[in-house]
């Protein structure tokens, strides 16, 4: 069985608000084989377009929407009027109080549904910023659910959250401009960008001295390694199927290499970050030093190393064991995981040389499992790998809730 096409959303309106909700669509047409081209889609006309269009949604409490096969694609629900996007696909700047769309409440979530899978992969994704709580389900076949992903709670309880718990630095990722309320909460691959237009940058140094104990903690001959499986590339990269790469610092570079066999395959190498430029692009960005272009080799350590310094696992207090097993739930060859890691989340913590405590982790990411249901929500851009993220995928779906929470 595969799911329809269009696959059908329904949209429950659970905001309170009283203003309209705008609903603009962007991805890539799937049903193109190898079409690479962002575009708008409208599901009311049935036409992809290179402008950005939108539909009202009706008054009444739930709305369905019809979105046909599209890769990558955003479904952005904005409150009181429809989102701009710069050169007819940039979305807006959500640190820039000059962009037209700077004051409007919107969030998002993400649909693929590709021809070749024949059903959607769907999630709640806060990769970018927490404005709006959204909430996710599967319709199924027999009349059940899967899910729900996302948020039960209210805007306001998730805010409370958040500025009730940041402390230092990490308070000016709450974006509040002058003073008149939280208007939403950036997370660090946006809010630690620096920009001459709004004073919220958020100082990364701090989180140097982490780094630091990272990169001595798995030193070459100090006993300590990461160890990860290569089979999810050995589709585009013949012959790592069932491979283990191994990591160490070697030479100031985070090394790894193939644990066994015959070695031949091609060692992966990362640079330490070094500085808050550096720190904000590639641990909590997921990318620069710690890219992970899909489906190559480079991918599989680089978002499994990304992932561990965002939760803390790295050089963590209480994880004892020589190697750290950064592996997915299928890996039959260790009986080690990530999920096994799971209730040390978020828990690392060190003393620096001025007594004061840093956190060993993405505090916003915290703070978003912290208010999710089940803990499980994209709190940064690998969050899939750590098995916590709100994806749904039944390949029996046979349609979507999306319910919007309270937002006043």
């Amino acid at each position: 069985m595969s799911s329809p096409n269009p696959f059908p959303i329904t949209i429950i309106n659970n905001s309170g608000s009283q203003e309209d909700i705008h609903v603009t669509i962007k991805g890539m047409n799937a049903a193109i084989s190898g079409n690479k081209k962002q575009q708008f889609y409208n599901p009311t006309t049935k036409v992809w377009s290179d402008n950005a269009t939108s539909i009202i949604l009706g008054k009444s409490k739930e709305n369905v929407i019809n979105i046909p096969n599209i890769d990558s694609g955003i479904v952005y629900l904005s409150f009181g009027e429809a989102l701009k996007f710069a050169n007819h696909i940039s979305p807006p700047n959500i640190g820039n109080p000059s962009d037209p769309s700077f004051n409007v409440i919107y969030d998002k979530f993400e649909i693929s549904f590709l021809p070749t899978d024949g059903f959607p992969f769907i999630d709640i994704t806060n990769v970018d910023f927490f404005c709006v709580p959204l909430q996710l389900q599967e319709k199924l076949p027999n009349g059940t659910t899967n899910g729900p992903k996302g948020f039960s709670k209210s805007r306001q309880e998730v805010f409370s959250s958040f500025s009730g718990g940041l402390k230092g630095h990490w308070a000016n990722i709450i974006q509040n401009p002058n003073d008149k309320g939280i208007l939403r909460i950036i997370a660090p691959n946006k809010a630690l960008v620096s920009n001459d237009v709004m004073d919220n940058d958020f100082d990364a140094s701090s989180f140097q001295s982490y780094v630091d104990a990272v990169w001595e903690y798995y030193a070459e001959g100090k006993g300590k390694s990461i160890q990860v499986d290569m089979s999810e590339i050995a589709k585009f990269n013949p012959g790592y199927q069932d491979v283990i790469f191994e990591g160490v610092v070697s030479n100031g570079k985070f090394v790894f290499s193939q644990k066994g066999g015959s070695g031949k395959l091609p060692k992966i190498t990362f640079t330490k970050p070094s500085g808050s430029a550096q720190i904000k692009g590639s641990v909590f960005g997921c990318a620069d030093l710690f890219a992970a272009p899909n489906n190559t080799p480079q991918s599989v350590p680089a978002k499994n190393l990304g992932a561990a310094f965002n939760v803390g696992l790295l050089a963590h207090p209480n994880i004892t064991d020589p190697v750290l097993f950064l592996m997915p739930a299928t890996t039959n060859t260790q009986k080690m995981n990530w999920t096994s890691y799971r209730d040390d989340f978020y828990t690392n913590t060190m003393e620096l040389a001025d007594k004061s405590t840093l956190d060993c982790y993405n505090v916003y990411s915290k703070f978003i499992h912290e208010n999710a249901i089940d803990h499980e929500d994209y709190g940064f851009a690998f969050d899939d790998v750590t098995h916590s993220d709100s994806t749904l995928a039944d390949r029996n779906a046979t349609g979507a809730i999306v319910t919007i929470q309270k937002i006043n």
